[in-house]
């Protein structure tokens, strides 16, 4: 009996996974730990494994979809055994078509949810869309779009008109005049245009769950954001010396490693921070699972230092390190990647000054690290110039007020300019 393999639910946010390419095909024989294909999660890449024993019989999902979870992908039965989805099960003698994928009994038999939203979206007739590339013809989203641009670029040409019918200005000369000379190359730009003049990229994977994520907590909490800088220049003395330490792992600490361990000793004394706000309850966290924002090639991503509070400075370091590899190679786990109770992000290497980083929902603030720069400073001596580090911190008005928002930064600085007698 064929047996339907289907895609995987990896974690209660995931909804649905790309697949990113297929490792077997039509006729291949697997084991249970074959892997049959890779995929992308909101979150993180990883292999499917067959999970059964036989042939494959069909693959039902084309690479570049993006699938819903629990949704069938595959078919495994047994030697010699055939599939076909008009009967959703094996048919002796009968024949697989397109290379082990089962066809449609008629053109258009399937249209997708996704697909249907966007036909209605971008107002496409579905007899404009000349095939389905989903499983068994299933028309899909990529179909509609691709449909929209043929028809958008098929009516732009027959609204251009013909190139001997070019309008002539009469001057009295027979010498084209400056004006007469813009208009024609003006006409000549605008008609000689072809094709669209826009590419329709849908939102899939991780750039879907961030934009979710993202509109979702601005959405659902009150933010503001208070922006301060803290003296820098024991915090970057210290780093030069930790940067000529014979052990490589406290050589290998970096400025952002000393900010979050100076978050991590400022926390405790603002228990609001570290915390969730969900249907109206506050739930106030005793250990810190610190979530440090990564830039991938993917988008963003959050990775998760647990119990972060408990860790050294070198042990802070590298795991920020080792959870930063895995964001990048796409090997993250989904555990790795939730449960946060605050979050930094850091784009001090970018220059960037100040900016307004939005709260990693349903955490209560969020604490965007800035570029360091010199700054006049009133000290004892009186003015001088000193290298100072940009503070951004977004709050949820909605349980902490601008006052205890502005007395964490007071603090948090604080530790910062006094960052190697608080660590040394």
């Amino acid at each position: 009996m064929a047996t339907k393999i289907i895609m995987p639910k990896l974690g209660n946010t995931v909804e649905s996974s790309i697949i990113l390419s297929w490792k077997v095909k039509p006729g291949d024989t697997v084991h249970k730990d074959t892997i049959l294909c890779e995929i992308e999660t909101d979150k993180a890449t990883m292999d499917v494994p067959a999970g059964e024993e036989g042939t494959v019989l069909a693959l039902l999902q084309r690479q570049g979809d993006d699938v819903p979870v629990l949704a069938p992908i595959a078919v495994i039965g047994k030697p010699g055994e055939t599939w076909t989805e008009e009967s959703g099960s094996s048919d002796a003698g009968a024949a697989l078509k397109d290379g082990g994928s089962a066809q449609p009994a008629e053109e258009h038999q399937a249209v997708s949810p996704r697909a249907r939203q966007t036909i209605s979206r971008l107002g496409v007739a579905l007899d404009a869309v000349a095939e389905g590339s989903g499983p068994s013809g299933r028309v899909i989203e990529r179909d509609v779009v691709a449909a929209s641009q043929h028809v958008a670029t098929s009516d732009r040409e027959a609204e251009q008109p013909a190139k001997s019918s070019e309008p002539s200005i009469k001057t009295g000369s027979s010498a084209p005049t400056s004006a007469q000379a813009a208009f024609t190359s003006t006409t000549r730009d605008v008609t000689s245009s072809t094709g669209p003049e826009f590419e329709t990229v849908p939102l899939i994977g991780i750039r879907k769950r961030i934009a979710s994520k993202m509109r979702d907590s601005l959405d659902t909490t009150a933010q503001y954001t208070e922006h301060s800088s803290a003296d820098a220049e024991r915090l970057l003395a210290l780093r030069a010396r930790l940067k000529e330490n014979k052990n490589p792992d406290v050589a290998a600490i970096t400025i952002g490693d000393l900010v979050l361990a100076a978050v991590l000793k400022a926390l405790p004394e603002f228990p609001e921070f570290n915390a969730h706000l969900e249907d109206g309850v506050l739930k106030l966290f005793k250990p810190v699972h610190l979530g440090v924002a990564v830039d991938t090639p993917r988008g963003l991503m959050v990775p998760v230092i647990r119990e972060a509070q408990a860790l050294r400075l070198t042990g802070i370091s590298k795991e920020v390190k080792r959870l930063s590899q895995a964001c990048q190679g796409g090997s993250a786990a989904p555990e790795e990647l939730s449960g946060s109770t605050f979050t930094v992000t850091n784009l001090g290497a970018y220059g960037i000054e100040q900016f307004t980083p939005v709260i990693n929902a349903p955490e209560t603030a969020i604490l965007g690290v800035c570029a360091i720069k010199p700054a006049l400073t009133q000290t004892e001596k009186g003015i001088e110039t000193r290298m100072r580090i940009g503070l951004s911190l977004t709050s949820d008005h909605q349980v902490i007020d601008g006052a205890y928002s502005a007395r964490f930064l007071k603090r948090l600085a604080e530790i910062i300019a006094d960052i190697d007698i608080m660590f040394l």
